[in-house]
């Protein structure tokens, strides 16, 4: 159960999953690589596998354990962590560099950060899925308002059926936890962070169709049978879509801006 609050299971660190994602971590709420991210939490935490709203209670049970604490702390022995910047330099001395992780370092000295996002929308690469479905929820959740999220959203629903594909060299496997199976969990780690990223847009939207989409969902998600779940996906995305549209639409947020040419809004300028 505390690997559930873990940084690993955490939007924050948008690179790594409780099954996927090894070595080193990295923080975007604190600006700091996480050394033993298993191992590492804070009172910010977000967690990837379910939407905000439906553990609200656990997860401010556990902002008031750590409230002492401003920064990351051992989620065992509860002694803060200091920062550690991030240093490609250090990576490629030690033989450890990681593209994502370095692409998800620099995030805060993008522009515009919604087009860093949507960078990396599309493809079936596993790591990078989750790192698309994680940075959309964390946007969102930083601006507070569907206005700035929708367009984001629009893109992941898009790709919410798609399967993600994991290397063995992405996975964590153990003594009780093979390879195979840890595809098996790395793949529901992303399924779970994209659907209750549509379920976090319908909580802010007030849409609540897309607030419970998982009563739309017959059978394939909670027997956890992936082929199931993947058509019945197939079957709900235009709808999604559709519901998202039509709602941006009537409450006249439906591209009212050039993005190509006009500034950001003052929420989405930020570095979320």
């Amino acid at each position: 159960m505390d690997e559930l609050f873990s940084c690993r299971n955490c939007v924050h660190n948008s690179g790594q999953s409780l099954n996927s994602g090894r070595g080193h971590g990295y923080c975007q709420f604190h600006s700091s690589v996480i050394i033993d991210p298993i191992q590492t939490t804070c009172k910010y935490l977000h967690r990837k596998d379910l939407p905000r709203f439906s553990v609200d209670e656990a997860t401010r049970e556990h902002a008031y354990e750590f409230t002492m604490f401003s920064g990351l702390v051992n989620l065992v022995t509860k002694e803060p962590i200091g920062i550690i910047p991030y240093s490609e330099k250090y990576y490629w001395e030690h033989g450890q560099f990681n593209s994502l992780l370095n692409s998800l370092a620099r995030y805060h000295k993008t522009n515009r950060a919604w087009i860093f996002i949507e960078s990396l929308a599309g493809g079936v690469d596993g790591m990078r899925s989750l790192a698309h479905a994680s940075l959309v929820r964390r946007y969102m959740d930083r601006c507070a308002k569907w206005t700035s999220s929708y367009r984001l959203v629009l893109s992941m629903v898009q790709e919410i059926d798609i399967e993600p594909r994991f290397e063995d060299a992405d996975l964590i496997s153990s003594s009780y936890l093979g390879i195979e199976e840890a595809r098996t969990q790395a793949l529901w780690d992303v399924i779970f962070a994209r659907i209750s990223g549509v379920q976090e847009y319908g909580w802010h939207s007030g849409v609540e169709s897309l607030l419970w989409i998982t009563d739309e969902l017959n059978g394939g998600l909670s027997k956890l049978d992936w082929l199931k779940l993947k058509l019945e996906l197939t079957e709900t995305k235009p709808k999604v879509t559709d519901v998202i549209i039509r709602h941006a639409r009537d409450n006249g947020g439906f591209f009212t801006q050039n993005y190509e040419q006009e500034p950001e809004l003052e929420s989405e300028r930020e570095d979320y």
